[in-house]
Order: C-alpha cells, then structure tokens, then sequence
C-alpha cells in the first residue's frame, strides 16, 4: 500500500459499503465513502479520481479527513451564512393568506399582488422580503402567479348590472322596438320627386 492509502478494519469497511449504498445518506458523503473504500483497496489518488469522476484534490482531502476524524470527516459540515428570513413560520402565514380573499383581512381590494402581500406579511410576521422573492416563494410552494388585470367590476352594482343585461338580452330579441320590422332599420316617408 502506498503512504496515500487508508488501513480499514473488516467493521469500518462493512460500514462504509453500507453507507455507499444508503439512500438516506447524501450523495456527497456516499462518494466520500467511496474514496475511502478505494483506497483502503490500494486504489491510488489518480485511479480513484478517474475511476469516480472527482479531483484528485477532493480524493487527497477525503483521505485526510477520515484519518482525522474517521466517519465524522465524511459528512457536509453545517454552512455559514445567516438562516433565512422566510422561515417556517413565515411560509405557512404565507401559504394561508395567499389561499383566501383579501376582504377577509379587511382590505378593499379582491386580489393578492406581491407587493400588497408583502406588506401584509410584513405586518403580521415582521419579516420583509422584496416581490420577486415572494413570488418565487410562491412558485415553490405551487402557487402560480400572475400580474393583476385591472377591472372595476368589484365596483359595480349588481343588481343594475343584472337589469342591463336583461335590458340587452331583450333588445337583441327584438322586444323593446315600437312598430313594424323594417328591413332597412326603420321607416322612412317617401319624400322622392324623380321617382312615381
């Protein structure tokens, strides 16, 4: 074995093949594991970057990691960074809202925009985030949505709206016209000179 190689007792490889094929373990740490194996094989560094498709780099820094840390060096260690704004809490507040009318929060208006959204999670959570992030939220979450169609129809009255469209159904039947039917759209007196 070269000096790059790993010693594995009979238990660590039986754990580590167990691990390769587990679907419940990342895919990072089954290729990993992998690394191990091989060159606990005798495999060397370039062979087994070849043989799985890694850098010789990632195969140097696996080996490293497991005579350091052993089963622990094969797993993502937790990533930096801040935990998200829109979390947990903030989806299912999201994900309520965006499923009832407006009118039942008190507002005005009978449709969600991301920005008035927005302002209403703002309000409730605390938490702001810009409309192109809810909306891409929103995509995730299988809501699709679209820009808003202007209309004044939540303005209208509904019973002079029916009464119009009884009016015109009766117009297009022909029931509001006074006098015979004429061909031409309606009667005229023969005020002609040249003709008998």
């Amino acid at each position: 074995m070269g000096t790059a190689s790993v010693r594995l007792t009979a238990e660590e490889r039986r754990a580590l093949q167990a691990m390769s094929r587990s679907k419940g373990v990342p895919p990072s740490a089954r290729t990993r594991a992998l690394v191990v194996l091989m060159s606990g094989a005798g495999r060397s560094g370039p062979e087994t970057a070849e043989v799985l498709g890694v850098s010789l780099r990632m195969v140097r820094g696996v080996r490293s990691r497991w005579r350091q840390r052993a089963f622990d060096g094969l797993h993502d260690a937790p990533r930096p960074g801040r935990p998200p704004k829109a979390d947990a809490a903030y989806i299912r507040r999201m994900v309520s809202a965006v499923q009832k009318d407006p009118r039942e929060f008190g507002f005005a208006f009978t449709r969600w925009t991301a920005p008035r959204l927005v302002e209403y999670l703002h309000g409730e959570t605390g938490v702001r985030v810009t409309p192109e992030w809810l909306t891409e939220l929103l995509h995730t979450h299988g809501f699709a949505w679209r820009r808003t169609k202007r209309t004044l129809r939540n303005l209208q009255d509904r019973a002079e709206v029916e009464r119009a469209r009884k009016r015109l159904r009766r117009l297009k039947r022909g029931l509001s016209i006074r006098g015979p039917p004429t061909s031409s759209g309606s009667g005229t007196a023969c005020a002609s000179t040249c003709c008998p």
